[in-house]
């Protein structure tokens, strides 16, 4: 044969396939040209050529790269030498080769004499059969009749298969297993084979149970030279497609792996094949092997065989064509024995097919796509890229992953670890499920066959993929085009400073704090040891309360756990920290997309020293609804399991028995119950005879009998006034046995004044909040606290340079949240008029704004004191004040008079609450 030199090289193909080719002719110096279908005119491939070409236009995605003359027209009109037709499409079709053969174009696999002889299934077995390789008992010849079939299962017994005399890959395939099936799966089967090959004839065989499927890769040139590249193992398949692919088999022993290997040789060598072409076999348990057919051209998996052996078979391939002897340099294959095997390898094909959805293919946009590498790993890729449309006109394939390991349970692991590294957002895909296989038992003994897919149902359980990256990035973008619900919109984006976070050294040991003595000596442990203090105990609301006042619990759990481990550390002489409430789980979950257990969880971690504190609304937990007690129960025991230690339960409307479940839950758990009388009035002023010294005296008895381990002052709107706070504390001191813990709002700017009075009177524990977060709807300062008490007999003990530090960790933190500020500049002695709980100023601000009502603000906080009225002046905390906040909104309108009729349409859910409430209090009073 006269040698030939490629200058300039067409593949007809496209994807992966079309990549792998021009790689390999690039690296030979030749010149590479693509073709591209209407439908593929920003596939990669296209670009990786050095030329490309529309063809088959106006044609459909397929007939596009079957279109034989608009090819060669192409490969005319541009001086091509040579056509590689890679595997699908037209790699199998003879009229193609004969047709490049008659324009004088080289062809790059066999002559189409031999694809025409191996194409035919039914000739291929009777090339077998001469050769005296075994094949599995079939007709002769393609079947016209439903009579020949069933003569032929009647002979040789259910079940059969049949194949289509054309093509491969699975496709005009079916397995019948009774007479009942067989006229159906002959119609189904030739339909898909006439759809596949254009050919609809089929053929009969007997149908093996359970093989395996083994292929050897075969290599010979025009001067008669054919060598094996030893064997594949290709039985993890579905519906006879290959899925995953072993080089070599693990289940051969070398005298039969020599056997099977030299049976492919004779009928190659007897057929005088030429170019690179594969034998397939069947292998039944027993040993025995039979020839199925013939595939005359390049392979999906050839790569591993590559690995395995150091081949280029695509190289060998164009050199080959180009009338090259295997044992010339350019290719080098002096002989069979030359050819030497070393390792394993391992071929998953990642593709959109949904394994959860029955394989059903998947087609859209890839939103991400982050592979894997490293050594040892071979991707062969073709359309992956972030932003890819995958069509569905062609095959499913994204990628092709080969990796090479001196063991076959090295190469495994590869294969995981690459598998696990990828990320394919936008469409579903097979990752899962290759994980699965790879990871089996069976697949890691090499005891599998080509039912391993049918039968071993756990491949098709796969854990929940959670999507955080393409989550996390939809709504960033979403954020940045359409801004965040309840901001304005800017037209800069703002600068904020590093936030000054305290350095504490990773080895500096966290010092013993309350949480330690709660866990040594029980909830009654650390009562005791409260009563023994001299010192004012303080819980710092910065991470709960603070911002839920300043800007309706709008911190993100990031920025709390960057000073969680400093807060531990410094303030660890601190009585605990309130981090947990209704609205912490409302804002997490419907603003902020976070999880409150995952929060806890966190936070818990890196501050392991001091008590954790949460608000608990009775009966209602932390929603706005009554729940059964079981719920409860379950909650409070969640809670404590996740790092809750102190309760602070309350009731709307200050009902014993809707917080009785709840402390009988929380001591059942060995925390903490601490129990709260919901303060508001005047108990100073005469005029006011509702809420009086004597209603809250009463109230912190029954509360005590109950089995609080500590009382709670809960003054949630700043009304408790300094002078009246000294009465109620010391009156209560004088009553009940247990200590009391005061939290209030420093509205009024009379906050600070009334801790004091309180301390003076006795109070055992006081809420504040460090610094640059305190003030107005939030809790008195922190840090001024502390400076007020030094050197008395009431010295909080803490230092005020670490609260410092920590506060300025938070001013620098706190204009992140600018937006959700209520506006407030200053104190503001109306709380005494409207009664607003801090908590609630924010919130509620932000729905007016949400509902147009933002330039009406003092007229609806005007409003809110008139509900509370009309309500009969009720304890305003959640849920009853967002009762009122809801009524007093919706009669409000952007423009026009206000309307305070009575509708409660819009706040269903606690106005039940409120009705059920307000009946248990009612037979309570009566």
């Amino acid at each position: 044969m006269t040698k030939r030199k490629i200058n300039r090289l067409l593949v007809a193909n496209r994807g992966e396939i079309a990549i792998r080719i021009f790689r390999a002719a690039t690296e030979l110096g030749i010149r590479t040209v693509a073709i591209y279908s209407e439908q593929d005119n920003v596939s990669i491939h296209r670009f990786k050529a050095d030329e490309s070409y529309l063809v088959g236009a106006g044609k459909g995605p397929i007939e596009a790269y079957l279109d034989i003359e608009s090819i060669i027209e192409i490969a005319k009109r541009n001086d091509i030498d040579a056509i590689h037709p890679g595997y699908g499409f037209l790699a199998e079709n003879a009229e193609f080769a004969q047709r490049c053969l008659e324009e004088g174009i080289i062809f790059i696999g066999p002559s189409s004499t031999l694809i025409d002889k191996f194409g035919d299934k039914v000739e291929a077995r009777r090339m077998a059969i001469e050769a005296g390789i075994p094949v599995i008992p079939g007709t002769p010849e393609p079947i016209e009749t439903l009579q020949e079939a069933l003569l032929f299962a009647k002979e040789h017994g259910y079940p059969i298969i049949i194949k289509g005399v054309s093509g491969g890959g699975g496709r005009g395939m079916r397995i019948v297993r009774s007479q009942d099936e067989l006229q159906d799966a002959l119609d189904r089967a030739r339909s898909e084979a006439r759809s596949a090959f254009g050919n609809a004839k089929v053929y009969l065989e007997r149908y093996l149970e359970n093989p395996k499927h083994i292929e050897v890769q075969i290599l010979g040139d025009a001067h008669g030279n054919i060598v094996h590249l030893f064997e594949r193992d290709c039985s993890v398949q579905r519906r006879h497609q290959k899925v995953v692919e072993v080089a070599p088999s693990l289940s051969l022993d070398d005298a039969l792996r020599e056997e099977i290997c030299q049976s492919a040789l004779k009928l190659m060598k007897e057929a005088g094949y030429s170019n690179a072409g594969t034998v397939e076999f069947l292998l039944t348990p027993d040993g025995q092997f039979y020839f199925i057919e013939v595939n005359p051209r390049i392979q999906v998996e050839h790569t591993i065989t590559e690995l395995i052996t150091g081949i280029d078979i695509v190289q060998a391939q164009i050199r080959i064509a180009e009338g090259h002897s295997l044992s010339d340099p350019e290719i080098g294959i002096a002989s069979q024995e030359a050819i030497k095997m070393s390792g394993y390898a391992i071929q998953c094909r990642v593709t959109t097919e949904d394994p959860e959805n029955n394989f059903l293919p998947d087609a859209g946009r890839l939103l991400a796509w982050r592979s894997g590498g490293g050594f040892g790993v071979r991707l062969d890729g073709g359309n992956g890229y972030p932003g890819a449309i995958i069509t569905p006109y062609y095959d499913s394939l994204l990628v092709k992953i080969s990796t090479y390991g001196t063991s076959f349970d090295q190469a495994a692991r590869k294969m995981l670890r690459t598998l696990r590294e990828f990320r394919i957002r936008g469409v579903k895909t097979n990752l899962p499920f290759l994980e699965n296989v790879v990871t089996h038992p069976d697949f890691l003994s090499g005891q599998y066959d080509t039912s391993f897919i049918d039968t071993k149902q756990e491949l098709f359980i796969f854990p929940g993929r959670q999507d955080r990256g393409t989550k996390l990035l939809s709504y960033i973008g979403n954020t940045i085009v359409n801004g965040y619900p309840g901001l304005s919109t800017q037209d800069k984006k703002p600068h904020f400073d590093t936030p000054r976070i305290p350095r504490t050294p990773f080895a500096q040991p966290y010092p013993d704090g309350t949480k330690q003595i709660l866990e040594r000596e029980g909830a009654d442990g650390l009562v005791k040891w409260i009563q023994e203090q001299k010192r004012v105990l303080v819980t710092d609301t910065t991470f709960r309360d603070a911002h839920q006042s300043l800007f309706a619990t709008r911190v993100r759990t990031y920025d709390l756990a960057a000073v969680a481990e400093a807060t531990g550390k410094l303030g660890a002489d601190l009585f605990s920290l309130e981090m947990w409430g209704g609205a912490t789980f409302d804002t997490s979950m419907r603003f902020l997309r976070e999880s409150p257990w995952e929060r806890l969880q966190i936070l818990r971690q890196r501050i392991p020293n001091i008590l954790f504190q949460m608000l608990l609304r009775g009966a209602n937990a932390v929603g706005y609804t009554n729940y059964p007690d079981n719920v409860i129960h379950a909650f409070v025991k969640a809670s404590a399991e996740n790092g809750i230690d102190v309760f602070r339960i309350f009731d709307s409307l200050n009902w014993l028995p809707g917080m009785q479940t709840a402390i009988k839950a929380v001591r059942n758990s060995g925390k903490v119950a601490e129990a709260a009388i919901c303060y508001t009035g005047d108990i100073l002023d005469p005029s006011k005879t509702k809420y009086t010294l004597r209603y809250y005296v009463d109230l912190a008895k029954e509360l005590e009998k109950a089995g609080a381990h500590i009382l709670a002052i809960k003054d949630m709107a700043g009304l408790l006034k300094p002078y009246a706070a000294y009465e109620l504390v010391r009156a209560l001191k004088q009553e009940i046995g247990i200590p009391i813990h005061l939290h209030t709002h420093d509205t009024s700017g009379n906050g600070g004044a009334m801790l004091v009075k309180a301390i003076e009177a006795g109070v055992d524990i006081v809420d504040a909040c460090v610094s640059s977060m305190s003030g107005l709807t939030s809790q008195p300062s922190l840090n001024g606290l502390i400076a007020s008490l030094e050197h008395t007999e009431r010295d909080t003990g803490l230092s005020l340079d670490a609260f410092n530090k920590l506060s300025d960790y938070w001013e620098d933190v706190r204009p992140y949240y600018q937006g959700f500020e209520s506006g407030m500049k200053a104190s503001n002695t109306e709380v005494y008029i409207h009664e607003m709980p801090g908590g609630q100023y924010t919130n509620l601000e932000q729905q007016a704004k949400a509902v147009g009502l933002e330039g009406r603000w003092d007229e609806v906080k005007q409003m809110y004191a008139t509900v509370n009225q009309m309500f009969g002046d009720i304890v305003k905390v959640t849920p009853s004040s967002k009762v009122v906040g809801t009524k007093k909104t919706s009669g409000k309108k952007a423009s026009g008079s206000i309307s305070p009729t009575l509708s409660f349409s819009s706040s269903r859910g606690t106005w039940d609450s409120l009705r059920a409430d307000s009946r248990k209090n009612c037979r309570r009073l009566s």
